[in-house]
């Protein structure tokens, strides 16, 4: 599959080229400042992938792929603002990636987005700054292992299987507890509660809401 690269500094061209190429993606390179001139290519893009040191040129870029492209959009940044990633997700990228990162982290994000999640990382379910990955068990928060139990990751998990969708207290029990736990709403509540502390209350940007007399989502917001 063929990505593109708009690169804004020296070196990301070998560093990037090189992980993306030994797992089977052709990388072509450009300079961000020029983000128009991957249309002479000629080539579809399966991903793109944008390495930004200012959002404000971000943006502009962002705006720019998104008038020719709609292809996922992947934004590799130094600067982990809220207010600059929320922007850039409402201009059109698909997900964003703070540098330095682990290699494997890029990988996984790369081949989720250019197959469309049919590809090798499959297993592997993100939203934001978080990745929950089924094969282990662990969810992670900024590449932080945010060390769930059994219980915790299994409300987490019904949550991103369908993120952005509330889900009703009955629908967490049974996907946390199996359906003998009856409707015991307060182990929900206590759940909920125990998750929050580790997925949302150490990080600016909160993922899980509560939405009164319905249940909960899991969704990007700037609401709460």
């Amino acid at each position: 599959m063929n990505v593109l690269l708009l690169r804004s500094g020296n070196g990301t061209r070998d560093e990037l080229g090189g992980v993306l190429g030994r797992c089977g993606l052709a990388v072509d390179v450009i300079d961000s400042r020029d983000a128009d001139a991957w249309l002479f290519t000629g080539k579809p893009y399966a991903l793109i992938l944008l390495d930004a040191a200012q959002p404000a040129a971000a943006h502009v870029a962002i705006r720019s792929i998104r008038r020719s492209s709609s292809a996922p959009l992947l934004v590799l940044t130094q600067r982990d603002q809220v207010a600059d990633r929320l922007e850039g997700l409402a201009q059109g990228a698909t997900e964003y990636l703070v540098k330095p990162c682990a290699p494997a982290d890029l990988v996984a994000r790369a081949w989720a987005l250019a197959s469309g999640g049919h590809g090798p990382e499959a297993a592997v379910l993100r939203l934001a700054d978080l990745a929950i990955d089924r094969a282990s068990g662990k969810a992670f928060r900024q590449g932080v292992d945010l060390g769930l139990s059994a219980t915790l990751f299994e409300l987490l998990d019904a949550l991103m299987a369908r993120r952005g969708q509330v889900l009703s207290r009955a629908e967490l029990i049974k996907a946390a507890w199996g359906s003998s736990a009856g409707e015991r709403g307060n182990m929900v509540t206590v759940g909920i509660l125990r998750l929050r502390q580790k997925l949302d209350d150490p990080f600016d940007l909160k993922l899980l809401h509560t939405v009164r007399g319905e249940g909960y989502v899991l969704a990007l917001r700037n609401d709460h």
